[in-house]
């Protein structure tokens, strides 16, 4: 079981949108996969058609090391996708919440998730408080998503050196993925500094500046089921052989497949649908 908490201590990175997205895409590959919604916001637990749950993730901060594991369990929620499960969040939970910055870590640990999931995300708020440092000590590797702009790219530097002197033994910044990507001088600019300051580790695929993530947002619908033939969809398909080495094709054999799959299924609960009522009107 691989362990990846998205990060930026900037906000308005698009990282909740990216966590979402790749959850998705894994669980549609057929992997099992546990989002964990660690920002107060709580807009994973939205975009992932879940809402606020009792209990979340702020009753398993709250919890004794002890009772920490039946906590982090009992929160466990399915989604609208097979395969993918979330721990949502709450408007109260604060970085005081976590009575230290490895409680998630040793709570993970004593459960055993890796008999239940592939994969767990964890997507946290801007900043560094004790909810980041328990997301990053808790985690294998960090991905971090990055707008293309002078502050976003400087504020990597920093981000890096903090998590090296305050997380120590957490984990690392292993991907950067530009988001909200213009092929225009100075993304391109902003591109090649970046690969500079952290080569090997930028995608080489950029998430591109495009309404069909909104779009899905505001609908609660799904990217790859919904919006499948899109420019969007195109790039997370192929961001999954970059992020985890899966093969394009794979990855769209199986999304693909499971897009008919859902297409029929619909069609299907609309001709029963139909033909109830037209049983109902003739009586």
């Amino acid at each position: 079981m691989k362990i990846i908490s998205v990060l930026n201590h900037k906000g308005g990175v698009g990282k909740t949108t990216f966590t979402g997205c790749v959850a998705q895409a894994l669980a549609l590959t057929g992997y099992r996969v546990l989002a964990v919604d660690n920002d107060s916001q709580h807009n994973l637990s939205s975009l992932l058609n879940v809402g606020v749950r009792q209990p979340n993730i702020l009753d398993v901060y709250k919890s004794t090391l002890a009772d920490a594991p039946k906590a982090f369990l009992s929160a466990v929620v399915k989604t609208g996708l097979p395969n993918l499960h979330i721990i949502t969040s709450c408007g109260n939970l604060i970085g005081e919440a976590a009575p230290d910055a490895f409680h998630l870590k040793n709570t993970i640990e004593a459960c055993g998730l890796g008999r239940y999931y592939d994969f767990v995300m964890i997507d946290n708020a801007p900043g560094l408080d004790r909810l980041q440092a328990s997301a990053v000590n808790a985690c294998h590797e960090i991905f971090v998503p990055t707008e293309l702009r002078q502050f976003a790219v400087d504020g990597l530097v920093e981000m890096e050196r903090t998590l090296e002197a305050r997380c120590p033994q957490g984990g690392r910044i292993t991907k950067i993925v530009p988001n909200f990507y213009r092929d225009i001088r100075r993304h391109n600019t902003f591109l090649a500094a970046l690969d500079t300051m952290f080569p090997g580790r930028v995608t080489a695929t950029r998430i591109p500046l495009d309404s069909v993530f909104d779009e899905v947002v505001t609908e609660g619908k799904i990217l790859f089921l919904h919006r499948l033939y899109s420019k969007g969809a195109a790039t997370y398909i192929k961001l999954m052989y970059e992020l985890f080495n899966l093969g394009e094709e794979t990855v769209w054999d199986a999304v693909s497949g499971k897009r008919d799959e859902y297409i029929r299924d619909r069609a299907r609960e609309r001709y029963y649908k139909m033909k109830t009522e037209d049983t109902e009107d003739n009586t």
